[in-house]
């Protein structure tokens, strides 16, 4: 739960997810449906309601190479289940002196249902055989009130100020992560202060915030952007985020563009729960001989970072070329605790959930768009790392791409018809310097994952004005990723056992459109 400003101060509506299972896609199926009423001149009312279920089919990955019966009995069975509801009721209004409004109170539940899983030593991950229940759910309910005004001021140069408020309550009762027992078999020990067994499942956290934000058109082709955003947060307290952009017109045709802000990002409910305990007998362990047990903890400070970025965009009859420079100075960024807080009476540590000091990521941004024909469009991105590094340790901050390269060839075939090809292009990605011991990286351990690509195809049909479909094929010549049964990292070849990534992927939907 947080907000992470990068050009601008304001919010932005757009719920994003991102869901990855150690399976197959399997079943998706997704309905949405909007009714607006434009009720006056300028002003409208829209209610927003959606379904969506997303399964899988397990494909045979484990955390621990924990091939056994059960386990193998699970092949191709649909093993999780992602349910989620929306519903969003927006009022846009305007008024004949240029004073806009957007307001909007949208409420989503999303259920993960899975079949229950050990969650240490060696059996983390492992369908839970003795369990009593066939899936136990993890719920989260998330409530979002936002309301902004856009005001014209006509005083020495155009204006445009925005002014807006936001809420946003998240509660979550998680009957699977927060089950790690104490005391007992696979079990490190009494933690002072905390129930063995009995923990509660509920957690929550809220936000409350202030924005404001001043367009101002300086030129004909200058554009001052300043802005400021508070934020208070349940558990971590308050944030002032100010962010400066600035648009330059070069000519007719090329935009010099930058901007500094400071950026937010609140823990997640599980790194502020003190409840959310997870154990390893040693092999999960930073820096302790034996077990120890990683804790969320409700003293974090949230993350934040300065943002920069200068770039250069040209553009003209459909082409359009960019290139952006970008650095994010964090302060506090979270990650997993590198020192022992405390041990337990039996001696196993106990490690929290703490905020990295400082850590700075690098990069240039690029971009391509090329009208091949009036029915033919070339788009391309590339993202290429400069720097990546957690300044305390020295360490790399995550194991990312050197570079990124997204590539589409889309072709308007007829009217009702489009295809399109992707291509994506990975550069190599290097481990950590040291291990997740803590130790210096050797051996199989230091191995680097070699540049590669994949190619996708899909095709979309507008059968009629309302309704759509489309087929495809991701990863079309079943590019496989492989790593070693139990490696502690991707790339380490000194075990036996090697593990598919997921191959040739088809897609299918439909989209159904009211009138």
């Amino acid at each position: 739960m947080g907000y992470q400003p990068g050009p601008s101060v304001r919010a932005c509506r757009n719920v994003c997810h991102d869901v990855t299972s150690r399976a197959r896609r399997g079943d998706q199926q997704d309905i949405n449906g909007v009714v607006r009423w434009d009720f006056a001149p300028l002003q409208s009312l829209e209610l927003e309601a959606g379904y969506s279920r997303q399964g899988n089919l397990y494909a045979g990955d484990t955390q621990n190479t924990n091939s056994d019966a059960y386990t193998r009995s699970k092949y191709g069975d649909e093993t999780n289940r992602l349910y989620r509801q929306n519903y969003a009721l927006t009022w846009n209004g305007g008024w004949d002196n240029g004073v806009t409004t957007s307001n909007w109170v949208q409420y989503e539940h999303t259920r993960n249902s899975r079949i229950p899983e050990g969650l240490a030593g060696g059996t983390e991950g492992k369908f839970n055989e003795k369990a009593t229940q066939d899936f136990v759910d993890i719920d989260l309910d998330d409530v979002m009130l936002h309301s902004e005004v856009n005001l014209p001021i006509d005083f020495l140069v155009n204006q445009t100020l925005t002014l807006g408020t936001e809420w946003n309550q998240q509660r979550m009762k998680d009957l699977s992560s927060n089950t790690q027992a104490l005391t007992g078999a696979n079990t490190g020990g009494a933690i002072d202060g905390v129930s063995a067994t009995d923990r509660s499942p509920y957690s929550k956290a809220e936000i409350f915030s202030l924005f404001a934000e001043n367009n101002m058109e300086l030129t004909d082709s200058t554009i001052v952007t300043p802005g400021l955003r508070f934020d208070h947060h349940s558990i971590v307290g308050n944030n002032w985020s100010p962010a400066l952009n600035i648009s330059q017109g070069l000519g007719d045709d090329f935009t010099l563009k930058m901007g500094i802000a400071r950026a937010y990002k609140a823990p997640s409910l599980y790194q502020t729960n003190p409840n959310y305990i997870l154990y390893s007998k040693g092999q999960g362990c930073y820096a302790s001989a034996g077990g120890c047990y990683l804790q969320g903890n409700d003293d974090l400070k949230a993350e934040t970072s300065i943002n920069k970025e200068i770039g250069l965009e040209f553009k003209r009859d459909g082409w359009l070329a960019g290139v952006t420079w970008f650095r994010n100075d964090y302060r506090n960024k979270i990650e997993a605790g590198y020192v022992a807080v405390g041990q337990n009476a039996v001696g196993t540590d106990l490690y929290q959930w703490d905020n990295v000091p400082k850590a700075v990521v690098e990069g240039l941004e690029g971009s391509l768009n090329v009208p091949v024909s009036e029915t033919v469009m070339w788009t391309n991105n590339i993202t290429y790392m400069l720097k990546s590094e957690n300044k305390t340790t020295g360490d790399r901050l995550s194991i990312i791409p050197e570079y990124t390269l997204n590539s589409t060839l889309s072709w308007q075939a007829r009217e009702d018809l489009s295809m399109q090809t992707t291509f994506t292009w990975y550069g190599k990605q290097q481990p950590k310097k040291y291990n997740y011991k803590g130790q210096p990286a050797v051996g199989p351990e230091t191995k680097e994952i070699s540049p590669y690509s994949i190619v996708g195809l899909s095709a979309t049909w507008d059968v009629t004005k309302n309704v759509s479909l489309t087929g495809g094929v991701d990863n079309l010549f079943d590019k496989r990723l492989w790593r070693a049964g139990n490696a502690q990292t991707t790339g380490d070849l000194a075990r036996a056992n090697y593990i598919a990534g997921a191959g040739r992927i088809p897609i299918t939907s439909r989209d159904v459109r009211g009138t």
